[in-house]
């Protein structure tokens, strides 16, 4: 099969081909559904994600940390920015490990239950990351990843009878979700993603520090997975929803959904055209113009980019 558009982009990014185990990953962990078809590579997509978000990192690390700081100055008085930061860019891999499970890839082929990607992200975020950053960090972070798919949740509740509101969408608070995995899928996922992370390291994409705690938290992730699996899970008391109306954990969480959501969709542009591609033709020149050009570059399903309110420096 051809290879994804998403690998020949992390490939160019990478200045090599990702150092994938076997064979080419995207045929068992695809990275979307277009017309019910699973396409692209997952891997590839969450790679960029990470690069996306370490692209702009210095604009979001410090206003962030003042953010998660600020509701929580006892439990955050030993973190400086930069392990604030490592923690955060967790969410680039956590926010879709959801679509390693059955559910998701062979949902349309063998007609199991549709279960929310995000939700068992989000669920498996916070077993992560408990008891090793203090719980408002871990659930602002796992807020941030339920939230992500925000746009989509928002379609289903307008599109149906069913849902009262957003938050019944997001939580589905009436009924369980359980999932089942393939631990060999899980295996090559995990092998996979440790390598571009070794990658990423190499080429000064992350830091030491950054690097240890990806690939730490990459490993407590799987198995995170694999313990909660065909379990009946519980998303409004796992991720302890009641706290939500407290600022102390959704102002945090609110600022990391946007970052994640714009992040999340400038990764998923190299589906069709990568967004650095689609801007290289815009007549920096036209300054009156730019939000025009920019626009009208922009594949309509990734209006919300938002390329114009988020700059972009070297590697």
């Amino acid at each position: 099969m051809d290879k994804p558009l998403e690998c020949i982009i992390l490939s160019k990014t990478l200045s090599r081909l990702p150092l994938c185990i076997g064979s080419c990953s995207a045929v068992e962990i695809p990275s979307y559904l277009d017309n019910n078809i699973p396409r692209g590579c997952l891997i590839a997509h969450l790679a960029l994600t990470l690069i996306e978000m370490q692209r702009i990192s210095s604009y979001f690390r410090i206003p962030l940390y003042n953010l998660f700081t600020q509701y929580s100055v006892e439990d955050y008085s030993k973190i400086n920015v930069d392990s604030c930061w490592k923690f955060l860019l967790t969410s680039s891999f956590l926010h879709d490990i959801g679509k390693l499970t059955d559910q998701y890839i062979n949902r349309y082929a063998t007609g199991q239950d549709r279960i929310l990607h995000h939700q068992v992200s989000a669920v498996i975020a916070k077993k992560t990351l408990e008891n090793i950053v203090s719980e408002p960090m871990a659930l602002g972070i796992a807020y941030g990843i339920l939230f992500h798919h925000e746009a989509m949740d928002w379609i289903a509740v307008e599109k149906s009878l069913l849902y009262f509101s957003y938050i019944q969408r997001t939580l589905s608070p009436t009924r369980n979700i359980i999932y089942n995995l393939s631990e060999r899928r899980l295996n090559k996922f995990k092998e996979n993603v440790r390598n571009i992370f070794d990658q990423c390291f190499d080429e000064h994409l992350l830091t030491e520090s950054q690097h240890q705690t990806l690939t730490l938290m990459l490993a407590r992730a799987a198995q995170k997975l694999i313990d909660n699996r065909e379990i009946s899970i519980n998303v409004t008391r796992e991720l302890s929803v009641a706290k939500m109306e407290n600022p102390k954990y959704l102002t945090p969480a609110l600022a990391l959904y946007r970052l994640l959501y714009l992040t999340d969709n400038r990764a998923a542009s190299a589906r069709e055209l990568y967004w650095l591609e689609l801007i290289q033709g815009v007549d920096w020149k036209r300054i009156e113009d730019i939000a025009r050009q920019i626009t009208n570059k922009l594949a309509k399903r990734y209006r919300y980019i938002g390329l114009s309110s988020i700059p972009i420096r070297g590697r």
